[in-house]
């Protein structure tokens, strides 16, 4: 693919990622260079691989929800052997993850496509598998986002998930804002994890797995901000000039008690 050919004038991420690289030069690039900004999410490419251990056996399809420049599509891809769909609202990140797999070595099971997660763009019973890492906390209508991935899971199929939830007894107004997913309170959805549990039985999950990542998450950032991803990709780059105000309020959420990170493995129950 021609880099060139992904750069538009309504992409700046895009633009700022094609400029980078065209300013590096050639390289032979691996995935995990670019992990400092297309593994966002607490605990960066560490979580991500964890997380992937809770694959089902049958893990050959799977769909990354809110994937952003489609990190865990790659790892999944290339280290899990699985044929993976990334789905994002957001056509710059689409644009930019279709970018960064452009030069990487031919990724033929790899693909971004631009959709809402509300309404996924597939048949019924397309995928053995679901991620959703820290794809749900801007999602107003959590079932409807569950009825969504139940549709399009296969019968018994995974529902991964790695998200921030509001800790037990905190409000939403507690939080502090701008964060990586809202700059301010009215665009934010967090979700108390009971309650979440409780509609995804209700569409029909079953939880298998499940771990509280909280203190984990919290000596992740406090290890971030000490020693930053190296350059030249770095979250900055997608997070934009806020992107400290962001690291801090999140550690001060953690630290507060405002926040809980969770990992779960959920199946499609059989009826």
């Amino acid at each position: 693919m021609n880099s060139t050919s992904l750069i538009h004038n309504d992409h700046p991420l895009t633009k700022r990622l094609a400029n980078l690289l065209k300013k590096i030069g050639p390289k032979a690039w691996q995935a995990s260079d670019f992990a400092g900004v297309d593994q966002l999410h607490l605990g960066g490419l560490e979580a991500s691989k964890t997380l992937a251990q809770w694959l089902p056996l049958n893990a050959a399809r799977g769909l990354d929800i809110g994937c952003g420049l489609g990190g865990t599509s790659r790892y999944l891809a290339i280290n899990h052997g699985c044929s993976m769909v990334g789905l994002d609202l957001n056509s710059d990140y689409i644009q930019g993850a279709q970018l960064l797999n452009s030069h990487l070595p031919a990724l033929s099971d790899c693909h971004f496509v631009v959709g809402n997660s509300l309404t996924l763009p597939f048949a019924e019973h397309s995928f053995d598998f679901v991620v959703s890492q820290h794809a749900s906390m801007n999602i107003a209508q959590k079932a409807v986002l569950l009825a969504a991935v139940h549709k399009v899971l296969k019968a018994e199929g995974c529902l991964l998930l790695h998200e921030v939830m509001l800790a037990q007894d905190c409000a939403q107004t507690s939080v502090d804002y701008p964060t990586p997913w809202a700059d301010q309170y009215d665009h934010s959805h967090l979700s108390h994890w009971p309650d979440f549990m409780q509609l995804a039985h209700a569409i029909g999950f079953n939880l298998i797995k499940f771990e509280d990542n909280t203190m984990d998450a919290l000596e992740w950032l406090h290890k971030t901000r000490n020693q930053p991803p190296p350059p030249p990709f770095t979250p900055n780059i997608a997070l934009g000039p806020t992107a400290g105000m962001m690291s801090a309020n999140m550690l001060r959420n953690l630290q507060q008690g405002r926040l809980q990170i969770i990992s779960a493995s959920l199946v499609k129950a059989s009826f």
